[in-house]
């Protein structure tokens, strides 16, 4: 589903990225990991199209669009969460992710009244909500809801898009421990459903979530492996997860 080659950003002297590569395969849980000053985000902007590659490639669906821009690449299915478009904090939540299936559809130029009535567009929001446990939230103003819940529902409005790949960034930032087990809870339902690139720095969550984890440090990719393999890897060990990780 996305190949990743050979990919570099520098910023000055930086390397943000350095010859990165790896692939996602369809269906697959795929989390990129690494300590502070990794290249994660820098990856992330060069996945979406919000920073251009020095070098390299990124090869998604079978399609080059190391040059597409960021629009054309959420039409092409790759939708970014948390970061995908605004809350508007004075409608009803079901009203947003509504707003969000009429502009996927190619209507984001009609008026709101018409999708605000619109069945074709209020039904599938709602079993959008549904997959990620806010239907009984779907009336509520979107600014009642808490920090948890509103990254629920960004959840819902990147579904909205109908993406072939799903990338997670730092979903749990923020969350306590019982919106972070919700969270937990939402992907794993989601997790074969649709492809999913996750940038966690949560071990736990990615540990009990992950097919594959991708291992960066200093822009390069150390390893691709599985979680049980990532966890006896010494390199990995010594480069992020510590000591404290390795006697677990």
């Amino acid at each position: 589903m996305l190949k990743v080659q050979s990919l570099v950003k520098s910023f000055g002297g930086l390397l943000a990225t350095d010859d990165l590569s790896f692939q996602v395969e369809p269906g697959e849980l795929h989390a990129i990991i690494g300590p502070n000053g990794a290249g994660k985000t820098t990856l992330i902007g060069q996945l979406t199209g919000e920073i251009v590659s020095d070098s390299g490639s990124v090869i998604f669906d079978g399609k080059d669009i190391s040059g597409v821009p960021v629009h054309l690449r959420s039409a092409l299915g790759l939708a970014r969460s948390f970061q995908i478009t605004n809350i508007f904090m004075d409608m009803t939540v079901l009203d947003n992710v509504a707003l969000a299936v009429q502009a996927h559809a190619g209507h984001s130029f009609h008026f709101w009244k018409d999708a605000h009535k619109d069945s074709s567009l209020r039904i599938p929001a709602f079993e959008f909500l549904q997959q990620v446990g806010l239907e009984k939230r779907a009336e509520r103003v979107a600014n009642e809801l808490s920090h948890g819940e509103h990254r629920q529902m960004e959840i819902a409005l990147a579904l909205a898009t109908r993406p072939k790949l799903l990338l997670l960034d730092e979903p749990m930032a923020g969350m306590g421990s019982e919106e972070s087990i919700k969270m937990i809870a939402i992907l794993k339902g989601l997790k074969g459903k649709l492809t999913i690139l996750l940038i966690e720095h949560d071990m736990d969550v990615v540990f009990a979530l992950a097919d594959r984890i991708t291992v960066m440090v200093y822009g390069r990719g150390i390893t691709t492996d599985t979680p049980e393999e990532i966890r006896k890897n010494p390199e990995v060990r010594e480069a992020y997860l510590g000591e404290e990780e390795s006697r677990a």
